[in-house]
């Protein structure tokens, strides 16, 4: 009987001893909070209580009223709930979210989103641009979201006139003095009359200008060029280190890929499948964009090549041409021999990949 009276007192004893640790310990804690951090003040905004499908009217018991740290609102933020109730939704709105202003609208046609993912990847003072490529022209594909790539530039270029803007040389006739007459072969003969009169005679052709030369007699003779102006080939890089932005074109908003069936079947959504893409959109300055819209519509070619992610150097290039390489990389102008090749060629033919032409790779 002793011992469980005994047993009752060291156990109030104890509660007693845990209570004063825990009132003393609260009391510590709220003097500490006074002196070192300062009162959370809060204000009312107008919070979602459902998920807001966009466009839909907000009811009145899909929104309510609720603290929210001062620190931390906008002044986009709002704290009537008369604002919202009402008003349409311009974008999917999450439930628990805090309703701003750029939120809600009270036109039905102004239901814009808040913009794409990939706007938010381009830094401000570039912009992106897409343009085309092929297999060889993208590193086979190589290139991914993220890369650094350089853009290289061919051009085929010809002389001109700077008047006509037309590929020299020129079309031309003999011009002749007055009343003078022109008894060589056919060729446009342009003559004036002692009153003034424009006289045009054409014979079977127009000839082209050409140059007066002395043959190996020393007699003269009038030279025509055998064939039209031939292009001059030049390369150089267009771009430096562009990032990509999306291999291929970005998907649609509710696009559904569907195929049909053969005979007899339904039409169903099909399967995922790779598709060679043929565009390639870049992260630019806006003076390279204006570059590249106009390599575009000029019908430049281009082609990528691929840095590495640790390279940000700028690198200083010369533009190469047919002179360029006989002068830099000891190329040999063939010789004029009396023997030849046969049959002849006169170009040199595209590479055939064995994937593009349809026919299965050799085995290795």
């Amino acid at each position: 009987m002793r011992r469980g009276r005994l047993l009752i007192i060291v156990a109030i004893i104890l509660l007693a001893g845990v209570a004063a640790v825990f009132v003393f310990t609260r009391l510590m804690g709220s003097e500490g909070a006074g002196e070192d951090e300062a009162p959370i003040y809060t204000a009312n905004i107008v919070f979602s209580a459902q998920d807001i499908a966009r466009g839909a009217i907000i009811p009145a018991d899909g929104v309510i009223i609720s603290p929210f740290p001062s620190d931390y609102v906008v002044e986009t933020m709002l704290t009537d709930i008369n604002e919202v109730i009402g008003k349409r939704a311009r974008m999917d709105i999450p439930r628990g979210s805090p309703i701003t202003s750029n939120m809600i609208t009270v036109e039905p046609g102004d239901l814009t989103s808040i913009g794409s993912d990939a706007a938010m990847a381009i830094e401000p003072g570039y912009t992106a641009i897409s343009i085309p490529i092929s297999r060889l022209s993208s590193v086979s594909y190589a290139v991914r979201p993220g890369d650094a790539v350089d853009i290289l530039a061919t051009l085929l270029m010809v002389d001109l006139d700077s008047d006509f803007q037309s590929k020299l040389p020129n079309y031309a006739g003999w011009y002749l003095l007055p009343d003078s007459v022109l008894s060589s072969g056919p060729v446009t003969t342009f003559t004036y009359s002692s009153e003034g009169e424009l006289n045009i005679s054409t014979g079977e052709e127009p000839v082209t200008v050409g140059r007066i030369e002395t043959d190996e007699s020393g007699e003269l003779r009038y030279v025509q060029p055998s064939e039209s102006q031939r292009p001059r080939l030049v390369s150089q890089r267009l771009v430096e280190q562009a990032t990509v932005l999306k291999l291929g074109s970005f998907q649609l908003e509710n696009e559904v890929r569907t195929v049909v069936a053969e005979e007899g079947g339904e039409e169903g959504v099909s399967a995922p499948s790779t598709v060679a893409p043929d565009v390639i959109t870049l992260i630019v300055t806006h003076q390279d964009a204006l570059v590249l819209n106009w390599a575009v519509k000029a019908n430049v070619d281009m082609t990528l090549t691929l840095r590495s992610p640790d390279d940000v150097s700028e690198y200083e290039t010369t533009s190469v041409t047919l002179q360029y390489l006989i002068d830099n990389y000891n190329i040999a102008v063939p010789s004029k021999l009396p023997y030849g090749l046969e049959p002849r060629e006169d170009t040199i033919p595209d590479p055939v990949l064995p994937n593009d032409s349809g026919s299965p790779a050799p085995a290795q």
